[in-house]
């Protein structure tokens, strides 16, 4: 093999362009003959695939006609790159390299006098699950069809055969503006790798499979210009990330190495154990320069994710983990777990600082509160809240409360509200559509858990209400009513007393005798047609 470069770019717009625009260095392959600079850059995750093709002295007339398309409508370019004396690369898809959006074209005079079109572009499967909006509830358990079914409404994208995503969905649900976002997010939560290529996602086992290889072998003798080796901590994983073992090298350009293949190197020493698998792939051709392709090898085996990025992506992953650790360090809104009530200022202390499970769907009610960061001392919210008055509710240890948290600072935390929770399982009342419903214990087991007879205060949808108590006292008239902000004494045993600020006083004891006492008043018993009237001494019928 001489290795004369062979290359191929053509911009398509059905809409646009009568033709498509081809370039190459070929004259049987195009109708422009130009020299070409050509980038296309690969990575694993939620990530697109990107190129970067710059056209010298590409006619201004054709340049203007790509321009007015891309301005329009949608033109893509197909970037195909081999070499003349390697059939191969130069017929069928041997030689592709990527089918991808244009989203930008620049046009500019170098300092060599020669003008330079560039054409800037996303991969085209990559382009249109990042354009994509993702919305859907999972209806089953089934993680794998839930991702397919999200993967299908981008239009010309499937899910690729033997892709796994483990974890239960019931229950899930993704609302987000960007397909591959919503994708990305299921596979960090399943920790699982996530490749987007050639018009297909892969996840899980079908990155790194054992019939997914590199179409060569990598070895000093043959292809490997250059390397370094690399053992670093993994950047997809926090806290206490593993250490992977990884290969940069250069090799001679080969237009279908891809991201998630499993690559073979020969002929070297201290080459890492296992299955060796491409993260990051980065084509690079100059008509002048020649074509070589930079990779990112790391030690995983199939389905595993792992990761150590170098370079831009560095910075990317930096930066996402800053914001993500900024919403973690000020949260507006958290769970903990009541631990303490104190009624002397109605406040409580919890644990604290939940650290959940990814494939929990829904932590807050779903996952444990971990017991090594504790709130103390926090005020509790209410409906109604003022000077010694307002609305006062019982607050018992183990009840899983809402936090929020004024300015996202963690010490100026609120509760606001709770929540029955299934880690651990806090039963919820079984009640009906419509029910507005108070039920308070009247005693707690050894387990901290109400137990027992229970106090309700039940109104239904039809408006209909009961009240069940253990004993009742009611009192009417500004005379009984106490100094504002006084705890009045409830019964002390089964009775109901109902009593009058005139000093008259109906009682049911907690035998079920029934008393009736006024100050001196009369008292008239009457069913409509026959009256009892007790007045001082006397009785009267009538």
């Amino acid at each position: 093999m001489t290795f004369a470069l062979w290359y191929q770019v053509a911009v398509t717009s059905p809409g646009s362009l009568a033709q498509p625009v081809t370039v190459s260095n070929d004259v049987l392959a195009g109708s422009l003959v130009l020299d070409a600079e050509i980038t296309v850059t690969m990575t694993e995750g939620a990530a697109t695939d990107t190129f970067e093709v710059v056209l010298i002295n590409l006619p201004t007339d054709t340049a203007d006609l790509v321009r007015a398309a891309q301005a329009t409508t949608a033109v893509t370019a197909t970037i195909r790159l081999g070499y003349f004396d390697d059939v191969a690369t130069r017929t069928g898809d041997g030689g592709l390299v990527l089918v991808g959006r244009v989203t930008r074209v620049v046009n500019c005079v170098g300092e060599d006098g020669y003008g330079r079109t560039i054409l800037y572009g996303q991969e085209e499967a990559g382009y249109l699950l990042r354009n994509t909006p993702a919305a859907g509830q999972a209806t089953g358990t089934d993680a794998v069809r839930f991702a397919r079914d999200l993967v299908r409404r981008a239009g010309g994208v499937q899910l690729a055969p033997n892709s796994t995503l483990p974890g239960d969905l019931t229950g899930f649900t993704v609302r987000t503006g960007s397909t591959l976002d919503a994708l990305g997010a299921l596979a960090t939560r399943a920790a699982v790798p996530l490749v987007v290529r050639d018009g297909d996602v892969f996840l899980g086992d079908a990155v790194g499979a054992a019939t997914d290889t590199a179409p060569v072998a990598f070895d000093p003798d043959t292809n490997i210009v250059s390397l370094h080796s690399l053992d670093g901590e993994d950047t997809a994983s926090t806290p206490a990330p593993p250490v992977h073992s990884t290969l940069s090298m250069t090799v001679l350009g080969h237009p279908l190495l891809r991201v998630g293949q499993v690559a073979k190197v020969t002929g070297l020493s201290g080459v890492p154990s296992g299955t060796l698998r491409i993260s990051r792939v980065l084509h690079r051709f100059t008509t002048d320069g020649g074509y070589v392709a930079r990779l990112e090898l790391i030690a995983a085996e199939a389905g595993r994710r792992a990761q150590v990025t170098t370079g831009v992506q560095v910075v990317v992953d930096r930066w996402r983990e800053l914001v993500d650790r900024a919403q973690d360090d000020r949260p507006a809104i958290d769970v903990g777990e009541v631990t303490e009530y104190t009624a002397d200022g109605h406040v409580a202390s919890l644990q604290y600082a939940q650290q959940p499970d990814p494939a929990v769907a829904a932590p807050s009610v779903a996952g444990p509160v971990d017991g090594g960061t504790e709130l103390h001392g926090k005020p509790i919210s209410s409906a109604f809240a003022f000077d010694r008055t307002g609305l006062v509710v019982p607050v018992y240890p183990r009840m899983r409360a809402l936090l929020a948290h004024n300015r996202g600072l963690v010490n100026d935390a609120v509760l606001a509200g709770f929540l029955w929770t299934d880690e651990p399982e806090l039963r919820r009342p079984a009640n009906r559509p419509g029910d507005h419903w108070l039920a308070l214990p009247t005693g707690l087991g050894p387990d901290g858990l109400p137990t027992g007879p229970g106090v309700n205060d039940l109104t239904d949808a039809t408006g209909h209400r009961v009240i069940q108590a253990a004993g009742l006292r009611v009192q009417v008239g500004a005379g009984t009513l106490p100094e504002v902000g006084t705890r009045p004494d409830p019964p002390s045993d089964g009775s109901i007393t109902i009593e009058h600020e005139s000093g008259t006083r109906i009682r049911v004891g907690a035998d079920g005798g029934v008393t009736i006492t006024t100050d001196h008043q009369p008292i008239t018993l009457t069913n409509g047609g026959v009256s009892l009237k007790l007045d001082g001494t006397k009785v009267a019928v009538s």
